[in-house]
């Protein structure tokens, strides 16, 4: 579906605390490079973004799913809020050939206006190219929209950042030599600059391996910052990697004023890997932002001009920020604001205040945890904390986990899923339950499959009771029997909605959806459904959400389905696991003269399942017994899962599935029924197990 201005949708979500924004610009995984000023307070954040393009996560092989990438390019207003008013709700994905595996062999920053730079090997050195916001190469910038820069030495690490005057800044680092480029906002050498723009560096040490984050400062000289080996022998004896910076002179040689003999070695025990982004104060100090030890958080430290550490910053120079969980600890690229403020981005951007403290204008502008979702249908998943979620537009899936969450579910038939007690409870001493505020009865619903209760009641015995309090403002839906932890499920919704809350819309098991004896086209929905295909060759998706799926009689085509928020990578360890269960022999089976053999396409392996254990199957095998033979046909691409005896009815089972699973399906994917004396279903003898 296009906009009203012709752009694709953007299906992003956006989390915000104290000082803190984090933008999920698609569905897929994301990463944060670059940060940038504009003159007007605004923030120019870029990176990447990969969708699954080819295949699917779980498919056979080495290989199992490609990947298209883009770069990003989202604005930020000075409050961390996303600026409406830059390409689409303040997020630009531009189109690029990017592949995941890959990020060693680019590098990539954004500009003031929002067009992107890359540099990456190629023309004979490094190729640098810029891009407009549609994808595009832009031609004003070098030859075509590439400028060649020619590396005199043998590289290993590159960075590239702009200025908001328009210049760019290429390094590249070897193992004993480091050269940073200035191109001017043509992609023309900077003549001011090095040697036609071009300034080589010699720095003590080994560079064996490792980044590379360089900052050219006013003066002429510049700081980098890597991996640095030292040896027993000294820094030029390669030994154990330690993070260093290194200041340069405008020539290129170690300004000696700096540190101990022009560097500054960090203590291991602080976790400083080779990933690190450096920035310079007005005042000429120094910021340098990376991993720590905890690979939870990552530091931030702040040096004065000659290399010591800034005791007015966090009291000795030295943070550690926490990262939200699952995200990564490290940071891309820093900047310092005209106030002072100071920018770091990682796949959370943070903004500190002048002494360390966050900046608590930026992002959450009340103090507390916010997850929003786009117009699209969003799946929303909460940390362990009190958040506020908002669906907004879009049929979505909000889950708080832990906390005591606030969720909004906005336009749309909305789910609000809990996957645990503790996800909303209270118990003895403290309360813990998460509020629903915009409910809408005839169309909105609460998954509670996952917790074992079996339907309205007194609060006792596995039901759950509805309560409202005395004036009619909020109605509860409880559970009055502690688990072993001493907590009791609850559920607050705003309003009063004793008459309106029922098996409809509270659903305890998983729905139920049949089909007729004829051919259907069955789509299931973001709830895990049991689908019924029944008689007919019908086409089955499950949809999004962990589905059981029994197509019946029929050459039936299947699919498990997924959910968007959640492919490639998973979201928080949570995938859709989808079930294909066989209950008859005649479900699926070919005969001498003719096939009604199921094809089951996005099968995920290590996720999905096929349950065979109703028709006394216990295992791959040559095909006899209780056993299935699994073969590869090259030709159609599919693989079958076959028993080569006929019954009675001269049917043999058989089940298809899309590639080459001979390598890749095992027992776990599979529920086989326990060996023991059983009857096949739908065949004529018996057969004793072994």
């Amino acid at each position: 579906m296009a906009s009203t201005d012709s752009k694709p949708t953007i299906d992003y979500t956006v989390r915000t605390g104290p000082g803190t924004v984090q933008v999920d610009p698609s569905t897929g995984a994301d990463q944060t490079w670059s940060i940038i000023l504009q003159p007007d307070g605004k923030i120019l954040v870029g990176g990447e973004s990969f969708q699954t393009a080819i295949g699917y996560p779980g498919s056979p092989g080495d290989e199992s799913y490609g990947t298209r990438g883009s770069f990003t390019s989202v604005r930020l207003n000075s409050d961390g809020s996303l600026d409406s008013s830059f390409s689409q709700d303040g997020i630009a994905l531009v189109p690029a050939s990017l592949d995941p595996e890959d990020e060693a062999y680019y590098v990539m920053a954004v500009q003031a206006d929002g067009k992107v730079l890359s540099a990456q090997p190629g023309l004979g050195g490094l190729k640098v190219e810029r891009f407009n916001l549609d994808g595009t190469l832009d031609t004003t910038f070098g030859k075509g929209g590439a400028a060649a820069l020619d590396v005199p030495i043998s590289t290993d690490g590159m960075a590239i950042y702009a200025t908001a005057d328009g210049s760019v800044y290429v390094s590249a680092r070897g193992t004993s030599q480091a050269v940073v480029f200035k191109l001017d906002s043509s992609g023309t050498p900077a003549e001011n600059f090095g040697v036609d723009g071009t300034l080589v560096l010699n720095p003590t040490g080994y560079y064996g391996t490792g980044n590379i984050a360089t900052v050219v400062q006013p003066d002429g000289s510049v700081l980098l910052g890597s991996w640095l080996y030292v040896g027993s022998e000294g820094p030029h004896d390669p030994g154990d990697p330690v993070y260093a910076v290194q200041r340069l002179a405008a020539d290129g040689n170690l300004d000696t004023t700096f540190g101990v003999d022009g560097v500054v070695y960090f203590d291991t025990a602080l976790g400083l890997d080779y990933r690190a982004a450096i920035t310079v104060q007005a005042d000429g100090k120094l910021i340098i932002a990376g991993e720590s030890s905890d690979n939870t958080a990552f530091n931030v430290l702040r040096l004065n001009a000659d290399g010591s550490f800034d005791t007015s910053f966090s009291e000795d120079g030295k943070l550690t920020i926490q990262v939200p969980q699952g995200e990564k600890n490290y940071a891309h690229s820093a900047i310092v604001q005209p106030d002072g403020k100071i920018l770091i981005a990682g796949d959370v951007i943070t903004r500190l205040n002048a002494d360390g403290s966050l900046d608590t204008t930026f992002g959450s502008q009340d103090g507390q945890y916010h997850l929003d979702g786009s117009s699209e249908a969003n799946h929303l998943i909460g940390n362990d904390t009190a958040e506020i979620i908002r669906g907004l537009g879009g049929d979505d899936v909000l889950q708080g986990a832990g906390g005591r969450d606030v969720l909004t579910g906005g336009d749309g038939a909305d789910i609000f899923r809990f996957s645990q007690i503790s996800d909303s409870y209270r118990t003895a001493t403290e309360t813990g339950s998460d509020r629903i505020l915009d409910f809408d009865a005839s169309q909105d619903r609460v998954d509670l499959i996952s917790l074992g209760f079996t339907g309205l009641g007194d609060g006792h015995n596995g039901t759950l009771a509805i309560q409202a309090n005395a004036d009619g403002t909020r109605t509860y839906l409880k559970s009055f029997d502690a688990d072993v932890d001493g907590q009791r499920f609850e559920l607050a919704f705003e309003g009063n909605l004793t008459g309106q809350l029922n098996s409809n819309n509270l659903v305890f098991t998983a729905p139920t959806v049949e089909g007729t004896a004829g051919k259907d086209v069955i789509t299931g929905s973001a709830m895990s459904e049991v689908i019924y295909g029944l008689a007919g060759n019908d086409r089955i998706d499950g949809g999004r959400g962990s589905d059981v799926i029994i197509g019946g009689a029929g050459a039936d085509l299947l699919s498990g389905g997924d959910d968007p928020n959640l492919s490639v990578y998973g979201r928080n360890g949570i995938n859709d696991a989808d079930v294909f269960r066989y209950t008859a022999a005649s479900d699926s089976y070919r005969t001498d003269s003719q096939s009604f053999v199921d094809l089951i396409v996005r099968f995920a392996n290590n996720n999905d399942k096929i349950d065979v254990s109703a028709l006394g199957y216990t295992g791959f095998g040559d095909g006899t017994g209780t056993t299935l033979k699994m073969i590869y046909n090259d030709d159609l691409d599919r693989t079958y899962l076959k028993d080569v005896e006929a019954d009675a009815q001269g049917h043999r089972f058989e089940i298809a599935l899309t590639g080459d699973w001979t390598l890749d399906l095992r027992n776990s994917d599979m529920i086989f029924a326990q060996a023991q004396e059983v009857t096949l279903v739908g065949m004529a003898s018996e057969a004793v197990l072994g």
